[in-house]
């Protein structure tokens, strides 16, 4: 009776959950878009700042710029994306938040309810960031310097502007006969660098580099990646050069060399002083509905990220329990040396956080080799899923009567066959169940790959959070697709536990256990 109960239920839940977005779907019409003209700051001084909160992007050293101009700044908050950050300020987490100028007015003329204090902090210039010292950044300043101004301010005001229609990048069609080049960029500040509708990278920034790289006769591959691991790639080696509304400092010139490609302002954006007409809740559901999902087929990066979540998930549980077999049959040989260096791999995979592990392989073992992102985190994922998939094999082997094998040595078998023939065979249904729980775990801890710029499944809902500024139905999504994926391998492994229990029940009524 309990079970039908439960099982009622969870077809409720999920049935009113498809109803609901069936709804949103039949009636997904944008809403209609007020006339872009600024709003006025609820802040318009820098005193009035006292007090208050400030935003910045991890990577972002500007506290003492901020405080020589709004000394009385209570504190500062640090996010990894443009979308965090700006969801922040809206909903009154923090009171301002810290940009560039091109970012900003971009953000102004969007997004009404936020607005630009009237007075820059600073000027700057942006710039491609090169290792310190670097050979091909004076190679790159020459082929910038021959790019005419005209050029230069029409690509400017192209990508600044509200035409979305022909915000393109050409094709790199030239030979490229002097090499291909990596380039660290962060695929979340448009109008500078930020992802397309269709997942490529497109933006002010990349159209540079590709006008240099023809000069140049170079081919670009560009690693779209969160603003903090664009530096980090660059210094790592990983990337030639790194971009992405990066604005020139003199904290940053003594670890980098630097294009300068186009002046900048530091600014600071603050709400709206009045609020502005509201929607409505359902209209309001509606516009993010079609802005997330509609919109330029955006469900297809979603897709996306699932699949890759997927391929790593099932190919890094294969692999580490794969590896994990293997460490257990080692281990059962018990020699001294190996058994210390299995402890020690284990004790360290187990201590250190994923996000962590990743990375380490991602920015300093694999730095100076090439490795694709998605190879790197099946790696990690491997030896994260096999150091713990080897402790619960492990234990099982331990808790088997010692006197079994001993038994077996006595009958002739040798010490592998005992092992393989004797000890396995009642390791697998004992244990099989936890490993399967671990490979959910395994699934929903792929969300961190993010982070070494692999475009998963969370990070794809990230990035249309960059694009809409729409918190709700990008996370909801993520959130309940996970839900889903980790409902059906909990009924297949629940499923496989029953038959398992079924067959061993079966042997004990034969007396074969």
């Amino acid at each position: 009776m309990r079970l039908f109960t439960r099982k009622t239920n969870h077809r409720r839940t999920a049935l009113c959950i498809l109803i609901a977005l069936m709804l949103c779907l039949l009636t997904a019409i944008p809403a209609a878009v007020s006339a872009e003209e600024m709003s006025k700051p609820e802040y318009s001084k820098f005193s009035d700042l006292d007090g208050k909160t400030v935003g910045m992007l991890t990577g972002a050293p500007f506290e003492d710029l901020i405080k020589s101009r709004a000394p009385g700044v209570k504190e500062f908050q640090y996010f990894g994306a443009k979308a965090d950050m700006q969801m922040a300020l809206k909903n009154g987490k923090i009171d301002a938040m810290l940009l560039n100028n091109a970012v900003g007015v971009l953000t102004a003329n969007n997004y009404h309810e936020l607005a630009l204090m009237p007075e820059p902090l600073g000027e700057t210039d942006f710039g491609f960031a090169f290792n310190k010292g670097s050979v091909e950044k004076s190679r790159w300043q020459d082929a910038f310097d021959k790019i005419p101004e005209a050029d230069r301010q029409n690509m400017w005001n192209k990508w600044t502007g509200t035409d979305e229609s022909i915000k393109t990048i050409p094709e790199q069609s030239w030979p490229g006969e002097n090499g291909t080049v990596r380039v660290a960029s962060c695929d979340s500040l448009p109008p500078m660098s930020y992802r397309g509708d269709k997942g490529e990278l497109i933006g002010y920034d990349i159209e540079m580099i590709l006008l240099i790289a023809k000069e140049l006769d170079v081919h670009v591959v560009f690693d779209g990646m969160e603003f903090s691991s664009v530096m980090p790639s660059v210094a790592s080696g990983k990337a030639l050069l790194g971009n992405g509304s990066i604005v020139i400092s003199d904290e940053r010139k003594e670890t980098f060399d630097f294009v300068p490609y186009c002046p900048a302002q530091y600014v600071l954006m603050v709400r709206a002083a009045e609020d502005q007409p509201s929607q409505g809740i359902w209209p309001s559901l509606k516009t993010s509905f079609y802005k997330t999902f509609i919109k330029d087929s955006r469900y297809q990066m979603i897709l996306s990220g699932l699949g890759l979540t997927l391929l790593i998930g099932v190919t890094s549980g294969f692999l580490g329990l794969l590896l994990a077999l293997g460490l257990v049959f080692v281990r059962y040989k018990n020699r001294r040396g190996i058994n210390r260096a299995i402890n020690v791999y284990t004790s360290l995979v187990s201590g250190i956080p994923a996000v962590v592990i990743l990375m380490v392989l991602y920015y300093i073992v694999f730095g100076k080799i090439q490795a694709p992102a998605v190879v790197v985190a099946i790696i990690g994922f491997t030896l994260i899923f096999g150091a713990r998939t080897f402790g619960v094999i492990w234990n099982t082997v331990g808790a088997i009567d010692s006197g079994q094998r001993e038994a077996a040595l006595a009958l002739g078998y040798s010490e592998k066959q005992a092992f393989r023939e004797i000890i396995m065979p009642q390791v697998h249904p004992r244990c099989l169940h936890i490993v399967l729980a671990q490979f959910v775990s395994l699934m929903k801890e792929t969300s961190v790959a993010g982070f070494i710029t692999v475009l998963e499944l969370t990070r794809a809902g990230d990035l249309i959070r960059s694009r809409t500024m729409q918190a709700f139905f990008p996370l909801l999504s993520v959130a309940l697709i996970y839900f889903v994926l980790t409902r059906i391998l909990l009924t297949l492994v629940k499923m496989l536990n029953q038959k398992l229990d079924k067959k061993r029940s079966a042997r004990l009524v034969k007396g074969v256990d």
